[in-house]
């Protein structure tokens, strides 16, 4: 191949790229979406991806975010540590933003009063946030399934531009999940 040749294969393969690329984000927002609906419905955050002879590939799980410890009253948790650890405090009167952060990740957030973990004193202004929606998920083939892939787009079995619908159309086919149950 000579130089031509391969600026024409790069220029294609970078548009072939960013339109793949486009359609995963695309794709991956609507199985979020998904996935997020079978849990509210369904209490399921997990499908097992298959391809249409039922060749299992992978499972997607939807990531849970953990509840964090947030300061609710500035004042008030301004106030506990001036008295509780003096060093801690700025001449701002403010909570160093680095211990705060240390601080408040080794809390346990549960529902009800923050507590100090050395002392067991409530903490003011301190209060447990509810975890947000979920933003992402989990994609991990199966032992051998990035190899099924692979084989199935050898094959034919996999109709890439049906899949791909690079001409704005519907996406779907060549792949299908199977919702499971399954809580991680």
């Amino acid at each position: 191949m000579n130089l031509k040749e391969h600026a024409t294969r790069v220029a294609v393969l970078k548009v072939l790229r960013d339109a793949v690329e486009e359609q995963y984000q695309a794709t991956r927002r609507e199985v979020l979406d998904g996935l997020r609906a079978a849990r509210e419905e369904y209490a399921l955050k997990s499908i097992r991806v298959t391809l249409r002879d039922g060749t299992p590939i992978a499972t997607i799980t939807l990531i849970d975010p953990r509840p964090e410890v947030v300061v609710a009253d500035e004042g008030a948790f301004t106030t506990w540590v001036v008295e509780n650890h003096p060093d801690e405090v700025e001449t701002l009167v403010r909570v160093r933003p680095s211990w705060r952060r240390q601080f408040t990740a080794g809390l346990t957030a549960w529902p009800g009063p923050v507590t100090d973990p050395h002392t067991g004193e409530v903490v003011p202004g301190l209060e447990t946030a509810p975890p947000p929606e979920p933003r992402s998920f989990s994609l991990r083939p199966v032992p051998g399934g990035t190899e099924q892939v692979a084989r199935a787009w050898r094959t034919g079995e996999i109709d890439l531009p049906r899949l791909l619908a690079l001409d704005g159309g519907e996406g779907r086919g060549g792949i299908r999940g199977e919702a499971r149950g399954e809580e991680r």
